[in-house]
């Protein structure tokens, strides 16, 4: 039996509404001294691609065997699956949408099972809404306690899952076509690229095309480097290349949303540097 006795959660509830406490609560009737971690309980609604990213880029910093319970789930109550999935340091728990697939991937699946067993669910009566507390934490809770993946329910495969990429970019007549992934709350707006795919070079500009319109940015190390107002790129914490702009907000400037695509100048010029 292995205890994992730290659980992360990731939820768009908002901080206004009992959706978080009520989980927290259902998680401590059945194992009062877990360690619960709000990874966020206030990422974007309904935007997965949002939460996708959340995930990716903090689950790493957790200790091992950390249960990652994940409730960003527009298709709640629908016919899409419920999942436990093992990987090589961690456990991950939340609906198969999309939210879970570049973490799980990245760690190493080892097992992916659906939460279809109905003697893990909290009631006989399930709602149709509430699915974070009627099956994600309550699988939570029992799993901290040392429940074997195994009472959960059926095997999964992998090639069923649903899958969403956060890396992703395509050459096109413009130059490299990328996307935005995540826009925080400082406006900073992250695309799918890493540093190794479009090698910057720092104090050169070049353009973008964001919703039609075109813009310079210029490459800096940070944002104390930017001057007033100006667009700058630049590799942020997590490894992504990020727009942003020094004590201001590249969102107000772009108007780009997650999923958005992104043009960079010619890559023609030496600085796309194609993944391996």
């Amino acid at each position: 039996m292995i205890r994992a006795n730290n659980i992360a959660i990731l939820t768009d509830f908002s901080l206004s509404d009992n959706y978080n406490g009520v989980m927290e609560g259902t998680i401590r009737r059945f194992n009062k001294d877990v360690n619960i971690t709000y990874l966020s309980g206030n990422s974007k609604k309904f935007n997965i691609k949002s939460a996708s990213y959340l995930l990716y880029t903090g689950y790493r910093f957790f200790p091992r065997k950390t249960i990652f319970l994940v409730v960003v789930d527009p298709g709640v109550g629908t016919e899409r699956d419920a999942l436990l999935v093992k990987t090589r340091n961690y456990f991950f728990i939340g609906p198969d949408n999309g939210v879970l697939y570049p973490s799980i991937l990245s760690d190493g699946i080892v097992e992916i099972r659906k939460i279809n067993d109905p003697k893990i669910f909290l009631s006989k009566e399930i709602s149709k809404t509430f699915h974070g507390r009627d099956i994600f934490a309550i699988s939570a809770a029992l799993l901290s306690t040392g429940v074997g993946t195994e009472s959960f329910g059926d095997i999964k495969d992998q090639s069923e899952l649903c899958k969403y990429e956060l890396k992703y970019h395509e050459k096109v007549e413009c130059g490299l076509k990328t996307k935005v992934i995540y826009v925080d709350n400082f406006g900073n707006v992250a695309l799918s690229l890493t540093p190794n795919e479009f090698k910057l070079k720092e104090n050169q500009t070049y353009e973008i095309i964001a919703g039609g319109s075109e813009y310079k940015v210029v490459s800096k190390r940070t944002f104390g480097y930017g001057e007033e107002n100006q667009l700058i790129i630049y590799s942020n914490g997590y490894g992504f290349l990020e727009i942003g702009i020094n004590k201001g907000s590249a969102y107000d400037t772009l108007k780009t949303s997650e999923g958005d695509e992104i043009c960079l100048e010619d890559y023609t010029q030496g600085d796309f540097s194609p993944s391996t």
